[in-house]
């Protein structure tokens, strides 16, 4: 992830292929997932107050996005402390207030960062609700997509369209343009930009399916090509003892009880018969319907209880949570999962420490038919930085977001690698840490530039390719890798040059094979109130059909209830709120 996703996952090993992954996001909690899926910013209009009538600024060069406040002033925000922040409080007890970032905006920009509080960031959702409630909030407030919502309607958010447009770097607009402008559109409100969102990259979310590839040799087989190969593919790792220890004791798919958005589960499955179980497809009219509940994904069901019957998935998946899984794919009992790209990181490096020949290997999601499967992908921000419509400086705040910017990505001309901080600084050096940083947002095709850049390396003897600190830190990884650590198995398998993670993320990329969520902005009104009930009809209804609990045919059932039961509703108010 760097925005090595690795702060989503909460892993506890850091690599430098995976610093640019743990770039996702410090200050607020991510959305829960809901069964309608309804997305993760807002689309509501709501009064607010426009930036330049929020207040004075107190140094002359207040609009310059490369002044400097003289005196200083003060802005207050709030902050979510990771795990690792946590730790580095441990170790130094005002690491929050007193680090390389706080001491840097005052030295450069004469801001000085007061925090009103911070809390655990498990616990940011709530304190930030009660803070919401209270209308106790800092000039900066960090906000996940509902609450950017209710700021938004409340009339506390300030539009920033203009103050944006004025201030922000001709460097920091163009990182944020690489995403094709989803991460702003998602933070924009009836044509007005009503936040900053956290970028981190939409497209690294696609699904893709990690195979045995050792088995596939030990059987004299092929990568598939089709879902029909899948489907033999499974049966041949169930059947024909894949990896040669005379017992049967292999199953063909991994399988989580959760089924849906995470590691082990079926998103990639559905979404090769062009099925988006957690999305929101075009009907043909211009209009949006759930994917969860189209004839697709009854088709796929069948599938996959045809494969439960044959015994071709885990008979006991359905008690089975994501850590059950991974012990399963680290024991070698598992040849297929469909997954992201993090999987290198955990579980699949445990698997290659305990078996050495375990040789997982990423391949792109296949069709069942002749149109191209596509993975579907969300929005680029699940975190917004709201500024107060009461903030007297506001442009203090674009600066902030320039300023990382300025200083954390590897393409930036003013990068200084100090502000990031490498493996193990941030239990050793926590006031080298990006996750201190009181604004953060990255470059959302990061990790796919770094996989290509690995290519040059490696495969067409680019040796300036690593002028680059991202790329020089995978490529070194992925060369002690090659010379004989296999601990750094999972450097190669996440960037390296072939059927690697960001390897299929390049292939979708080229290929133009992304399907885009048709709503990536804030649960509607039904689905927050709704949504929990409807994901675990969806849950227990798709469980029981695989198992052949229950015939294929309820599913037709279930899309019945699910439009009784507030279906209709949320898709009402997609459609409205698009």
């Amino acid at each position: 992830m760097n925005k090595k996703h690795v702060k989503l996952l909460q892993l506890p090993v850091l690599t430098a292929a995976v610093l640019a992954l743990s770039a996702c996001g410090n200050n607020a909690a991510s959305n829960n997932e809901s069964a309608a899926n309804t997305g993760n910013a807002a689309n509501t209009q709501a009064n607010q107050t426009a930036a330049d009538n929020a207040g004075g600024a107190t140094a002359a060069n207040a609009g310059d996005s490369n002044g400097v406040y003289n005196p200083p002033i003060t802005v207050t925000s709030v902050m979510g402390l990771s795990d690792q922040v946590q730790k580095a409080v441990a170790i130094q007890a005002d690491v929050v207030t007193n680090n390389i970032w706080t001491r840097s905006y005052e030295k450069e920009l004469g801001i000085k960062v007061n925090y009103l509080w911070t809390v655990p960031g498990a616990q940011m959702e709530q304190k930030m609700n009660v803070a919401i409630s209270a209308n106790d909030l800092p000039d900066i407030i960090p906000a996940n997509a509902r609450q950017f919502k209710m700021l938004v309607d409340s009339g506390v958010a300030m539009d920033i369209t203009k103050l944006f447009d004025d201030n922000a770097s001709d460097f920091t607009k163009q990182m944020m343009e690489a995403d094709k402008h989803i991460g702003l559109d998602q933070a924009t409100v009836g044509g007005k930009l009503m936040g900053l969102p956290q970028l981190n990259g939409a497209i690294d979310g696609a699904s893709m399916i990690w195979i045995r590839a050792d088995w596939l040799s030990n059987l004299g087989l092929q990568p598939p090509k089709t879902m029909d190969d899948v489907m033999k593919l499974a049966e041949a790792f169930t059947k024909n003892d894949p990896d040669k220890n005379g017992a049967n004791d292999t199953f063909g798919l991994g399988l989580v009880k959760d089924l849906l958005g995470g590691f082990a589960t079926l998103d990639g499955f559905f979404e090769s018969y062009h099925g988006y179980a957690n999305g929101w497809v075009d009907d043909g009219s211009g209009n949006l319907v759930f994917g969860g509940v189209q004839p697709q994904i009854k088709t796929a069901l069948g599938k996959l209880a045809e494969m439960y019957k044959n015994g071709y998935i885990d008979q006991e998946f359905s008690v089975k949570d994501s850590a059950k899984v991974a012990e399963s794919v680290t024991a070698g009992k598992v040849g297929m999962i469909f997954g992201q790209h993090y999987l290198p990181f955990y579980p699949l490096q445990d698997a290659k420490n305990k078996d050495p020949k375990a040789d997982w290997q990423a391949f792109p999601i296949v069709s069942a038919d002749g149109d191209p499967a596509k993975p579907m992908i969300n929005g680029s921000a699940s975190t917004f930085y709201v500024i107060n419509k009461n903030m007297k400086n506001p442009e203090a705040a674009i600066k902030l977001y320039n300023y990382f910017y300025d200083k954390d990505p590897a393409l930036s001309p003013n990068f200084d690698p100090a502000y990031h901080g490498k493996n193990g600084e941030q239990d050793t050096k926590p006031d080298q840490n990006f996750q201190l940083a009181t604004m953060t947002s990255f470059y959302p095709q990061q990790n796919l530039f770094i996989h290509q850049s690995v290519n040059k390396f490696f495969k067409d003897n680019d040796q300036s390719a690593t002028d680059n600190y991202w790329v020089k830190d995978n490529v070194e990884q992925i060369q002690q890798y090659k010379n004989g650590d296999n601990k750094l198995w999972s450097a190669y398998a996440w960037s390296g040059p072939d059927n690697s993670a960001f390897s299929v993320i390049d292939y979708y990329n080229t290929n133009n094979l992304f399907q885009q969520n048709g709503y990536i902005k804030a649960d509607t009104e039904s689905a927050t109130q709704k949504g929990a009930t409807l994901k675990q009809m969806r849950d227990e209804t798709f469980t029981k059909i695989i198992m052949g609990k229950a015939p294929v045919d309820e599913f037709d059932s279930y899309v019945t209830k699910w439009k009784k039961l507030g279906g209709d509703d949320i898709t009402k108010e997609v459609n409205a709120a698009k």
